[in-house]
């Protein structure tokens, strides 16, 4: 038996064990999780970006970004 059988053999034993696996439910409870995750993630850039952007204006002998916004200066 070679390993394209063995491993056939293994994710058919999975899937029987644990059907949820193979549903659509699954995929879309894992479709949700990615868009929340993606959801967060903007979320915080933008907040640490907005932060950033505060610190700056209200501390400008610090000069944290490499370049100067117009509106800052």
């Amino acid at each position: 038996m070679n390993w394209i059988e063995r491993t056939t053999e293994k994710r058919i034993k999975e899937l029987d064990e644990h059907p949820e696996l193979n549903s659509n439910d699954f995929e879309q409870k894992g479709n949700t999780l990615m868009k929340n995750i993606k959801f967060y993630a903007i979320v915080i850039l933008a907040a640490a970006l907005v932060l950033a952007l505060w610190y700056q204006w209200n501390h400008p002998e610090i000069d944290i970004f490499p370049f100067h916004f117009p509106i800052l200066v």
